[in-house]
């Protein structure tokens, strides 16, 4: 069992991982949002392109959106794995702040069996 100098020193750790990850996260989940405007801007684009390279074409909505997926695999590879750093950044923010929380009570509990 921790002691209370012990719980302290191991909340003003945690606290310091907090807010090293805080930054993080700000960095990620700017890059996720720069990844999905950029997919979404690589999607309409590829849309247009279909549509205007097969004027004429008889296409079902399907094979229209299968042509832009081809043309757009990398930016939507690219968004899909910035979201995935940002909700694990996230989850390790929520991990964190709970060993806090954790720590508090137990610090708290000290206190009180004084």
């Amino acid at each position: 069992m921790l002691n209370p100098q012990q719980v302290e020193a191991e909340i003003i750790r945690l606290s310091n991982m907090l807010e090293d990850r805080v930054s993080d996260f700000t960095r990620v989940i700017r890059a996720a949002a720069v990844a999905e405007a950029e997919y979404k801007r690589s999607f309409a684009v590829a849309m247009i392109q279909v549509i205007e390279s097969h004027t004429g074409t008889r296409m079902t909505v399907a094979e229209r959106e299968a042509r832009v997926e081809l043309l757009t695999a990398d930016n939507h590879r690219d968004y899909l794995v910035a979201q995935a750093v940002a909700k694990s950044v996230k989850e390790s923010l929520n991990a964190l702040d709970s060993q806090i929380r954790a720590l508090q009570t137990l610090a708290a509990n000290h206190r009180h069996m004084q």
